[in-house]
């Protein structure tokens, strides 16, 4: 809707500006965000390339552990089961590993039976962190437990644990007992000092082990929920997360393989994204300034050409009162050409305004006599259709007293039957005829009332079904077996099917097939009529229910007709508030019409409807005697 709206030149002239550098300025902003992202990605490597260095360090720390461990746990004093001589052992191993708290000998059910933290002889309780222990019992494998206090002070401790395996089983788990300190030098270890806020080592169950920022605060607190679920669901990852002092970080973090702790570098967010935002936020800013300094550029420039353009837009006016215009000179090529066109127009709309007044005055008399025409076609058709219906019942009277009057003869007996055919093609066509008329007067009216949509389905296919058998035709149909209720004037609906099947007779060769069916659809009644016959061509399908419209005729014309059938059923369907269709594949691919009538509302009772349809005996009145006659037709 703003676009449509008139707006002054120098804002057009800034849009035109703005048009040429925003692409420009776009682009720009593009490359240094794809740059951004490229920076992004390079420090995100970094970054995991770090955490899996503090991952394998962590490593190496537990596995120098699990050897001495494993050496120790090699003594001959263990075989001879001398635990004093061992405890003695033991406090000289200790005293070579600076990052051990003590040395613990325990049974596989978990009572220590050395330590080197209390004097021998003293006794000991059972095992501190149960979980592991019972896990190298069961793999006979060395790990490393989870961090938990223990001793006397309850001191933060976490166990490295060996077996002890004699005969094939184990007989005694050797444990070194640690602090976390024995980690600070490796998460003080920072390769990026740039980048890295913090290093922290987590254990199995994700509780802070070692942070290079305030351990005293976190070392033993468990990380939180989200980076609880992300460390569980995969082994490594980079994700946006908040630390446990509400830190917005990206956090990269690695499980080690040996212990099965997870190392963690966090880096601040602005760390990883400043970069992509500041170059967005200058690129913004560039291509705002240059926006700004062309609009005044164009304003400037525009208000020169401003006054060239009104001195013509004020000619147009003038062009439009019907005088001639008189535009100034103007110093642009395009503008003094504008105005010695408007010049030129001027002249031109005189001449053309007094041809179109006798244009119009043509087309006004021509009009009149086409309406002057049109009724008089409408008088003669409505006419001719009464005067040729005059002579066709004195006819087939007397065709009907040949018959009777005559004695037999075969040569009499063939032109009496080509009479009677040709009289009841001749009689179909009139019908046509006059009812066209009828209807496009709007002359018909109909007769409606509640029946059983079934029961004129079934008189009209009782009505064709000898003359479909005779034609080599084979004819089925389908109706429901409750009522289908309309308002509807019997007649005309008859005279609709009847139509239908006529054509389908018409068209479809001898060994073809012809289907008729009713079915409720929704709220509506469909009538379908379909046959394999000649199909009709997909051009024709638009025009196929106007009047007088027909497919390619032989010279013969030996399928006769009008053209008005299918404009008859069209006209009757639609006086009934329904629509009919048609459609076909092609020619020779057959066709199927369908028909959509309303149904009735649902009533009390159902009105009684006769179960066979009405005939004319022939001992009465001669055979076709009856046919095509209407009810406001004269007596």
């Amino acid at each position: 809707m703003l676009l449509r709206r008139p707006f002054p030149l120098k804002w057009h002239l800034a849009l035109l500006v703005v048009g040429m550098l925003l692409p420009v300025v776009l682009f720009t902003g593009i490359v240094l965000h794809r740059l951004a992202q490229s920076e992004r990605a390079m420090a995100e490597r970094r970054l995991m390339r770090s955490v899996r260095d503090l991952a394998s360090l962590l490593d190496r720390e537990m596995s120098g552990t699990i050897r001495t461990l494993s050496a120790l746990a090699e003594s001959e004093r263990l075989d001879r089961g001398d635990l004093p001589a061992f405890y003695a052992e033991a406090s000289r191993v200790l005293k070579t590993q600076p990052s051990w708290n003590g040395v613990i000998l325990l049974s596989p059910d978990g009572q220590q039976l050395v330590n080197t933290g209390h004097p021998w002889g003293t006794k000991l309780p059972g095992a501190n962190e149960p979980a592991s222990l019972k896990r190298v019992v069961e793999t006979g494998r060395p790990l490393v437990g989870d961090l938990v206090p223990g001793g006397l002070r309850r001191m933060l401790a976490f166990p490295v644990r060996v077996p002890v395996v004699r005969g094939g089983a184990v007989q005694y788990v050797l444990t070194a007992v640690m602090t976390p300190k024995a980690l600070e030098s490796l998460v003080a270890q920072q390769t990026s000092p740039n980048e890295e806020w913090t290093r922290t080592v987590v254990d199995g169950r994700g509780v802070v082990v070692a942070r290079s920022r305030a351990p005293e605060r976190f070392v033993g607190q468990s990380g939180t929920p989200s980076f609880l679920r992300l460390i569980r669901e995969a082994p490594e990852a980079l994700h946006p997360e908040t630390t446990l002092d509400g830190k917005p970080v990206y956090l990269a973090f690695r499980r080690a393989d040996l212990s099965g702790w997870t190392a963690v570098i966090g880096v601040p967010r602005d760390v990883v994204e400043g970069p992509a935002r500041r170059s967005l936020l200058v690129v913004a800013g560039i291509g705002l300034a240059l926006l700004t300094l062309s609009g005044l550029g164009a304003s400037l420039f525009s208000r020169r050409l401003s006054r060239s353009l009104r001195s013509a837009a004020l000619a147009a006016d003038t062009l439009a009162l019907g005088r001639r215009p008189e535009p100034r000179p103007s110093s642009v090529a395009e503008l003094a050409r504008l105005s010695e066109a408007l010049e030129r127009s001027a002249e031109l709309l005189i001449w053309k305004g007094r041809q179109l007044n006798e244009q119009l005055a043509r087309t006004e008399a021509a009009r009149a006599e086409a309406e002057t025409a049109s009724r008089g076609k409408d008088h003669f058709m409505a006419m001719l259709g009464h005067e040729l219906r005059n002579p066709l019942a004195p006819i087939r009277n007397g065709v009907y007293l040949l018959r009777e009057l005559l004695p037999p003869d075969e040569k009499v007996e063939r032109v009496r039957t080509m009479i009677e055919r040709q009289l009841a093609h001749l009689t179909r066509l009139v019908d046509d005829l006059l009812d066209a008329s009828r209807i496009e007067r709007g002359k018909v009216v109909l007769q409606t009332q509640p029946l059983d949509l079934r029961l004129v389905v079934r008189e009209a296919a009782g009505d064709f079904e000898g003359q479909l058998d005779r034609a080599g035709l084979a004819f089925h149909l389908t109706v429901p077996e409750t009522p289908v209720r309309i308002e509807g004037d019997r007649t005309r609906l008859a005279q609709c099917l009847g139509n239908l099947l006529h054509n389908a007779l018409k068209f479809t060769p001898a060994g073809g097939r012809v289907l008729l069916s009713l079915s409720v659809d929704g709220g509506l009644a469909r009538i379908e009529i379909e046959d394999n016959g000649a199909g009709i061509d997909p051009a024709l399908l638009p025009t196929l229910f106007q009047p007088f419209a027909q497919g390619p005729q032989p010279l013969d014309r030996s399928q006769g007709g009008l053209g008005l059938g299918l404009a008859l059923v069209k006209g009757l369907v639609e006086l009934h508030g329904g629509t009919v269709s048609v459609a076909s594949a092609g020619t020779g691919l057959g066709t199927r019409i369908a028909i959509l009538l309303p149904l009735a509302q649902p009533q009390a009772e159902e009105e009684p409807v006769l179960s066979a349809p009405l005939r004319l005996l022939p001992e009465v009145l001669p055979p076709g005697l009856g046919q095509g006659l209407h009810p406001d037709d004269p007596p």
